[in-house]
């Protein structure tokens, strides 16, 4: 009986479709277009949400970030000191481990292999860098990858751009026709869910050799990302480092008035706002309004 009813609808719904051919026509293509760009935008949405949060330790993951007044208004931003990285992992038992991500010191150096030459764009990390965020590697050892002051890690698509077909571990390059690197590890390509974009890694200490660190506390230069213990409190954390800044400038001649605090990687991309120094929705707003257009065109 439902089966005979069932067919005794479709057999309507196709005839009347057929005795309104324009307005069907309309109406279909209308559901069908809103459906697709409906689905692209949740599409969309899902990609953004789930930005930064796919990294194994995500939940143990911080980056720091400072807090000061200028003009009478208080700003929040994320780059910091050189030593910051050093001094956390050292000094505050809740670090499990703490690395240096260069900001505005990105690496962008001439390689050249061969005949080839190209300026591509890459980081200069510390060597936990590779096993704090656990990307993929094809060949090395993250954990030895950017050991010695001459490895370099490159990303899938550089190392074919670089090498072609050939396994490109052990292989050399010339940085700015200066120093020659050994490949010591090549990663998957990035995906397109962190916020980190490079195309190769080289390590702090090149950094060192060429003469170009410091640990001068008011020198905000780069990232710092700390991974913190299991089950330790992040509000004691930022209680215990919240003047840390302020504590090694006091002998200089202009003592710094910078607070210090840790957020969480995984809302960076989203919360990454500074409304009167605290961190806000950002990005967020922008995710929940096509949302809201994903439910309207529908």
């Amino acid at each position: 009986m439902e089966g005979f009813m069932f067919k005794n609808f479709f057999k309507t719904a196709w005839r009347n479709l057929m005795k309104n051919k324009g307005f069907s026509f309309i109406n279909i293509t209308g559901l069908a277009i809103g459906m697709a760009a409906a689905i692209l935008i949740l599409l969309w949405i899902q990609n953004e949400m789930s930005r930064d949060t796919q990294y194994p330790k995500s939940g143990r993951l911080y980056l720091m970030y400072n807090r000061d007044k200028f003009s009478g208004q208080t700003f929040a931003w994320s780059s910091t000191p050189m030593i910051m990285g050093p001094t956390l992992k050292n000094n505050y038992p809740e670090v499990e481990d703490a690395v240096r991500v260069s900001s505005d010191a990105d690496a962008n150096y001439l390689f050249t292999v061969g005949e080839k030459k190209l300026i591509e764009h890459g980081f200069v990390v510390d060597s936990g860098f590779l096993n704090m965020f656990d990307f993929p590697m094809l060949y090395g050892n993250p954990t030895k990858a950017l050991g010695g002051i001459y490895n370099i890690v490159l990303t899938e698509k550089l190392a074919k751009t670089l090498f072609g077909n050939e396994n490109a571990m052990g292989k050399t390059i010339k940085i700015d026709s200066a120093d020659i690197f050994t490949v010591s590890g090549v990663m998957k390509d990035l995906p397109n869910t962190t916020s980190f974009q490079f195309d190769y890694l080289l390590p702090f200490a090149y950094l060192h050799k060429l003469g170009q660190d410091d640990d001068v506390w008011d020198n905000n230069s780069l990232s710092t990302y700390i991974l913190l213990k299991q089950n330790a409190s992040l509000s004691a954390f930022n209680a215990k480092v919240k003047n840390i800044t302020i504590n090694h400038t006091k002998s200089s001649g202009l003592p710094s008035t910078t607070q210090v605090f840790s957020y969480p990687v995984s809302k960076t991309y989203l919360y990454g706002k500074s409304e009167n120094g605290q961190l806000v929705a950002g990005r967020i707003a922008t995710v929940r309004l096509f949302g809201v257009i994903a439910a309207l065109i529908l």
